[in-house]
């Protein structure tokens, strides 16, 4: 979000400088998700840290449009939805996907790469994981990305040669990019607010 006068940067300042509090509640409550995962569920083999901020002190809005949560992440999602309501009933949470980020690995040959991803390029690239070719609409229909950001999505993606595109707006996995591989999930950083 950019800011456009003086008093919301001074206000979005004068928050981190005097709320630490808020920050501090946010790693215990990530640190006892996790700690409750490592021993209830074995299956999580995803590093993840979550920040939820109240919206009383961060002056964050979330981005309009919908977004579906790819199949890699939803268990994790699921948990920690679960796991917030039975620590805070009664709070929403609201997702900040446009603040969150993921490291994804592939391997190509003998070869190891991780690319530092946002949540959209995240949702975008893991289709790749079970489709070889898809087209715009297709992406659209399976990440439910708002339009015009998902084609902002795929020129950075072919920009970075990740992905190739014909004229038919079908994008495909490069083939001769060292990037051609399954995509996993190694770290994800979340970002949410909750609402009071």
């Amino acid at each position: 979000r950019m800011f456009t006068g003086k008093n919301e940067l001074h206000r979005l300042c004068y928050v981190i400088l005097t709320d630490p509090a808020d920050m501090s509640l946010s790693k215990d409550l990530t640190d006892s998700f996790k700690e409750r995962m490592q021993q209830n569920h074995d299956d999580v083999d995803l590093s993840f840290s979550i920040m939820v901020l109240g919206t009383n002190f961060w002056p964050i809005t979330a981005p309009p449009g919908d977004y579906i949560v790819p199949t890699d992440l939803q268990a994790t999602y699921d948990r920690f939805q679960k796991y917030y309501q039975t620590k805070h009933s009664g709070r929403k949470l609201t997702w900040l996907w446009n603040y969150s980020k993921n490291e994804l690995r592939t391997n190509y040959l003998n070869q190891k790469y991780i690319l530092m991803t946002s949540a959209y390029q995240t949702a975008v690239l893991l289709q790749y994981n079970r489709n070889d070719t898809l087209s715009l609409d297709e992406l659209l229909q399976a990440t439910a990305i708002n339009k015009d950001l998902l084609v902002q999505v795929l020129g950075l993606l072919t920009k970075a040669k990740i992905l190739v595109s014909d004229d038919n707006e079908q994008f495909d996995l490069n083939p001769s990019s060292c990037f051609f591989g399954l995509f996993t999930i190694s770290h994800t950083d979340f970002a949410c607010v909750r609402l009071q």
